[in-house]
């Protein structure tokens, strides 16, 4: 009880690893699962059925099966006379639009999506889930972490917080220490020429691949969000470009295998939806849906305006003040000299640019993180790091200003 006590323990943390894992019985120090009951040896059939039963009569509604198809079809009529009532109501509100705009929104959850991601999965030693550091947990697959977890534990999870060149970095230190009690977590900056967290990514690769000595070589499989930066991680590591990467979603189809060492495969993905509760607006603004795609792209802008602070707003696109989203939208056309016949502005395709802007990292955003709740002394330092970067923030916007 004390060996599988104390194993059971490493194999929960994230960072120990069992080595000769073989050579242990791993399913002997596991606690056994419950066996089905076995329903005869509680009651018998005899005292169930028959005419020694003693099982009581159960309470029903109806006692005939006359009045039970009586009280059907009175049912019946009732939900369809609530129904037709509806019916037209319900056709021309939002049947239309769901049906246009549903294929649009389940992009990256193919069947065949899904069986690239099983597919990385399955051949992967070293799992890495890229998120987004404007937005970690709502780039997070609890999914995938559970199917690793249950069906896979020998295999190792780690998280790389790509994109940190976008947000200040009072919030990726909260974030790494925030997700780093759960699995080890690097913040990293993809870019071939100036990259940010690829010597310590690589120190960790290394340091799988020793602890495996009885593998030829280990592979690492890259999953995540689209557009996370997956391919733009390996072209980094690689210091070329060896995988084919854009700034809009779904430009990788298929899994594919990369040379980093000789004993170091690197696996790419495709980008997973994973399958939660968010809204059109999240999911444009996460960088899943392609703008030019969209059938009305003005729909989302009130969802960015609110995202996305005011400062922000009037130092990118220089406009200082604004009633409505139709009449910021009307401005920026005006002043970008985007207009149709007859002097209207082109709503589309200003909507279509700022939702590019918010995909790309032109328009500053991030979701804030949770203050730590253990040490006041760190939240203070941290507090007086976050007042110094908003203090040389609001310089540099003074100084474009000016």
């Amino acid at each position: 009880k004390t060996l599988g006590k104390k194993m059971s323990e490493k194999v929960s943390d994230p960072y120990s690893v069992i080595l000769r894992r073989r050579q242990v019985p791993m399913a002997l120090l596991s606690e056994p699962k419950p066996k089905q009951m076995n329903l005869l040896s509680a009651e018998s059939f005899g005292n169930t059925f028959g005419p020694n039963k003693r099982r009581k009569r159960p309470k029903l509604a109806n006692n005939s099966l006359a009045a039970m198809v009586s009280q059907a079809a009175n049912r019946a009529k009732e939900f369809e006379d609530t129904y037709d009532a509806q019916a037209d109501q319900l056709k021309t509100v939002g049947d239309a639009k769901d049906a246009a705009q549903e294929d649009i929104f389940m992009k990256g959850q193919s069947k065949r999506i899904w069986q690239e991601l099983y597919k990385v999965l399955d051949c992967s030693d070293v799992v890495i889930q890229v998120l987004d550091a404007r937005d970690p947990l709502g780039t997070r697959s609890k999914h995938v972490e559970k199917h690793i977890k249950e069906n896979a534990a020998h295999k190792h999870l780690i998280f790389v917080l790509n994109k940190v060149d976008l947000v200040l970095p009072w919030v990726t230190k909260r974030w790494v220490a925030l997700l780093s009690k759960e699995y080890p977590t690097l913040a990293f900056h993809a870019n071939v020429e100036k990259p940010f967290g690829k010597g310590a990514l690589i120190q960790l690769l290394r340091q799988f691949a020793l602890l495996h000595p009885e593998k030829k070589q280990i592979s690492v499989g890259f999953v995540g969000y689209p557009n996370s930066g997956k391919s733009s991680i390996i072209n980094t590591l690689r210091s070329k470009r060896v995988c084919k990467v854009a700034p809009i979603p779904g430009e990788t189809k298929i899994w594919q295998y990369i040379t980093l060492f000789k004993r170091v495969f690197l696996i790419d993905c495709p980008g997973v939806v994973y399958p939660n509760n968010d809204s059109e607006a999240e999911v444009v603004m996460k960088g899943v849906v392609r703008a030019e795609r969209l059938q009305n792209p003005d729909e989302y802008i009130p969802a960015i305006l609110k995202k996305v602070k005011p400062e922000h707003i009037r130092g990118t696109y220089g406009i200082e003040e604004w009633n409505s989203s139709e009449d910021f939208l009307a401005k920026l056309a005006m002043k970008r000299g985007r207009m149709l016949k007859g002097g209207e502005p082109d709503i589309r395709s200003v909507s279509q640019s700022m939702i590019n802007d918010m995909q790309r990292g032109k328009l500053p955003w991030f979701v804030p993180p949770p203050k730590p709740e253990d040490d006041d002394v760190k939240e203070d330092e941290g507090d007086k790091e976050e007042n110094e970067d908003k203090e040389d923030v609001e310089e540099e916007e003074d100084k474009t200003a000016k």
